[in-house]
């Protein structure tokens, strides 16, 4: 049994590691920690695999899986941001998009704008316009309604767009969700 699960993951793993990792990346935008959560990703799925019962699709669940998983670090890096703050500690960006995204100064102007948002802007925007995943498709990853998605996309498209026209992004207040 074991094996049939072993090659099983490895099927999902072949056929989903691209659309996983974009989704991590656009929502972290650090490559150590993005190649960590999808590995992450992938080894709960095959602890997991027996229990899957195929109410949706293998990729909506390892979407779900990401997303957890995601969420999980923001919420790491936030206490740990707090703490270093209530230490006086700096704690250095993980986002060194120059190494990653050459010469796409638009992409990159994206990511680091996407990067700012609510965690859940971030999710559905990655997951509809990086992703290309059909509004079903998101409101079955994140457990939502379809008009939920919708509502929370236009919002986080709403603020993206601000966010891209304020020239001082850096002043942008970062809200905790």
């Amino acid at each position: 049994m074991d094996h049939i699960r072993e090659q099983q993951v490895m099927d999902w793993y072949e056929q989903y590691y691209d659309d996983i990792y974009r989704f991590i990346f656009f929502m972290m935008g650090d490559r150590q920690c993005c190649e960590d959560l999808v590995h992450d990703t992938f080894v709960r799925a095959y602890s997991a695999a027996e229990r899957f019962r195929e109410t949706s699709t293998v990729k909506t669940w390892l979407f779900s899986i990401a997303k957890h998983l995601v969420l999980d670090e923001i919420r790491r890096r936030k206490r740990r941001r707090m703490l270093s703050l209530i230490h006086g500690k700096d704690i250095p960006s993980a986002l060194d998009l120059e190494e990653y995204v050459e010469n796409r100064d638009t992409v990159q102007r994206v990511m680091v704008a996407i990067q700012k948002l609510k965690p859940n802007y971030r999710l559905v925007i990655t997951l509809k316009k990086i992703d290309d995943c059909s509004t079903k498709e998101i409101s079955e990853i994140l457990g939502w309604t379809e008009a939920k998605v919708r509502k929370t996309l236009s919002r986080g498209i709403a603020a993206l767009k601000k966010l891209e026209e304020s020239e001082g992004g850096e002043q942008i207040e970062q809200s905790i969700s």
